[in-house]
């Protein structure tokens, strides 16, 4: 009796140590998955990614501003992307909606939508219309995607290498359990700021008929930058990618264009305007790694007009 009771419990015991996880995986350091993640990235034939971002402006109107003068712009962009890299082909569906709202009126809104295929060296564009452009580059295909220039996943897994980092545990990405790290910003990442500043504050001012100025003392000790990323335990690429970049500015316009010299002017007084407060969010959802992609380009976009980069250049100049 007292043999067979140790039977049993022998048997409980291996059978408890199969239902737990194995200990045969070590987790890994954060300076271990910059190099691993790299080297996974580096054959990758194939991969799909799944973007968004929303761009969030708030203007007040001036100095004596108040919450029923303000106005809101918000610009969202959604992308799904198919990557072949082995076939050097590319495949993406993607939209823009921006919005305004004023208090007081009803909201106004626009809607763009369009669909490419990157083949080789030749790009293909089907616009909201259903009308297709085809872009042929005059470089060859190997010349066009060049070494790794479509590979986004190791271009990611490239900036984590150079970054410092820390570490947040784990998470669970689309099934998949991952590393989730945060990178801290360096000095580049406040260049990124003033550079996003100064391109929203171009587009307000309808630069270059204005010529528009930023206080970057002011961008520095309101700008806040946040940047996280999930490297998979598994395969040790980036599965999700994610950014957040706020800040506030009083743009001044200093200068405009003088119609009768084409050059910039200056202004003796700058023209002050309201504050801006800018909210910017990104994510990229990394899957589908090395799985056999076959990208067709649709019949219609063979008959499309071929435009080359010459044909554009005059184009512009006319």
């Amino acid at each position: 009796m007292k043999r067979l009771l140790l039977v049993i419990a022998l048997i409980a015991v291996a059978l408890s140590g199969c239902t737990e996880k194995s200990p045969s995986v070590a987790e890994k350091s954060p300076e271990q998955l910059k190099t691993l993640s790299v080297a996974a990235a580096e054959n990758l034939t194939a991969y799909s990614i799944k973007s968004s971002m929303t761009q969030t402006l708030k203007l007040e109107s001036g100095s004596n501003a108040t919450a029923e003068k303000s106005t809101t712009i918000t610009e969202t962009a959604d992308t799904l992307a198919v990557v072949n890299l082995s076939s050097l082909q590319a495949h993406a569906t993607g939209s823009t909606k921006n919005q305004m709202e004023m208090a007081g009126q009803p909201s106004n809104s626009s809607t763009t939508k369009a669909d490419v295929y990157q083949i080789g060296n030749s790009t293909y564009v089907n616009d909201e219309s259903g009308n297709w452009t085809h872009l042929a580059d005059p470089r060859s295909k190997e010349e066009v995607w060049g070494p790794d220039r479509n590979n986004q996943v190791k271009a990611i897994a490239a900036t984590f290498n150079l970054s410092t980092t820390e570490d947040l545990g784990s998470e669970s990405i689309n099934g998949e359990d991952a590393y989730k790290l945060k990178i801290v910003t360096g000095s580049g990442d406040q260049t990124n700021l003033q550079n996003a500043a100064f391109a929203i504050a171009a587009k307000i001012t309808q630069y270059p008929m204005y010529l528009p100025s930023v206080n970057r003392t002011e961008l520095n000790e309101t700008g806040k930058i946040e940047k996280t990323i999930w490297i998979s335990k598994k395969s040790y690429l980036p599965v999700k990618y994610q950014s957040r970049m706020s800040f506030s500015m009083r743009p001044e316009i200093i200068g405009g264009l003088d119609p009768s010299t084409s050059q910039m002017k200056m202004f003796n007084q700058s023209i002050q305007l309201g504050e801006i407060s800018v909210s910017i969010e990104t994510e990229d959802l990394y899957y589908d790694f090395d799985k056999p992609t076959e990208i067709t380009l649709p019949e219609q976009a063979l008959s499309a007009p071929v435009i080359t980069p010459t044909q554009l250049q005059a184009g512009s100049q006319a």
